[in-house]
């Protein structure tokens, strides 16, 4: 077996245990293959202020958030890939038209803040003190948030994945449409932007092949991610859709069960 040059790896669902903390086990795994020579690449649908506290257990490469939107690489400004601003308006209206029967609500992640329109449910998860600004409508919205580094689509009432479908015939190559488990929830990127792409930028400059590269995720989002990968594990305890045999994606032991720290163990252990 041989050393993986890139380890790279969601957060929530992934890394992160119930609690939402790095185990001892992960962080100690991740460190050694650090100490090892391994670059290692957090790539989250987070943006990069909710990031900070778990990049600093680690000396990572890179910090890649916002489902591939924005990168932190240490010695360097930080990559932005936001929506093309004439384009937020349509791909609203697109989106919009597309479920006419569900109430949605929209907000925008600029990377520094995220702002949302008057129809927007708040997740529960999230507290009301994390949101920038409230905006009267969508117009309002996308006039004051920029950059749209991921747009967000919120229906309370409508399962994701019809929202899924209907969003991503509607939108077409126009933007990058997914989700990562979020009830009524979905991201949308610039077209081209998502973790699988921005890790692949990343490791051409660094001069590493995907066949060198290992990825873990759990959700639809950390798909493009864990295809480009040379091998790449989704999480046992995540979407289903990941687990369909004909992907071909390893599988990892529960994010309950230190899935990605087992991995890496038997990875630098075999090495």
């Amino acid at each position: 077996m041989v050393l993986p040059r890139v380890i790279a790896t969601d957060l929530d669902g992934t890394l992160l245990g119930r609690t939402g903390e790095v185990s001892e086990r992960n962080r100690r795994a991740l460190n050694s293959a650090i100490e090892a020579g391994v670059r290692v690449v957090i790539v989250t649908a987070r943006p990069p202020r909710d990031t900070e506290h778990i990049a600093a257990l680690f000396d990572c490469a890179a910090v890649v958030c916002g489902n591939g939107a924005h990168a932190r690489i240490p010695g360097r400004d930080p990559l932005l890939r936001a929506i093309d601003p004439s384009l937020s308006e349509t791909l609203v209206t697109k989106i919009r038209a597309s479920l006419p029967d569900a109430d949605l609500g929209f907000g925008v992640e600029t990377g520094t803040g995220f702002y949302h329109d008057a129809d927007y449910a708040l997740e529960w998860w999230m507290s009301p003190d994390g949101v920038s600004g409230v905006l009267d409508d969508t117009d309002a919205l996308l006039e004051a948030a920029s950059p749209v580094a991921k747009l967000l689509v919120r229906s309370a009432g409508t399962p994701v994945n019809l929202m899924y479908e209907a969003a991503l015939s509607a939108v077409g190559p126009l933007a990058e449409v997914t989700y990562s488990g979020g009830a009524g929830l979905l991201e949308v990127s610039a077209a081209g932007v998502n973790k699988g792409g921005t890790l692949a930028l990343l490791c051409e400059e660094w001069g590493v092949a995907r066949e060198e590269v290992v990825a873990f995720g759990d959700m639809p989002n950390d798909l493009s991610a864990l295809t480009w990968a040379g091998s790449g594990y989704a999480m046992e305890s995540g979407h289903p859709g990941l687990l369909a045999p004909e992907l071909g994606l390893r599988v990892a032991p529960s994010s309950f069960e230190d899935g990605v720290g087992r991995v890496v163990e038997e990875l630098l252990a075999g090495a």
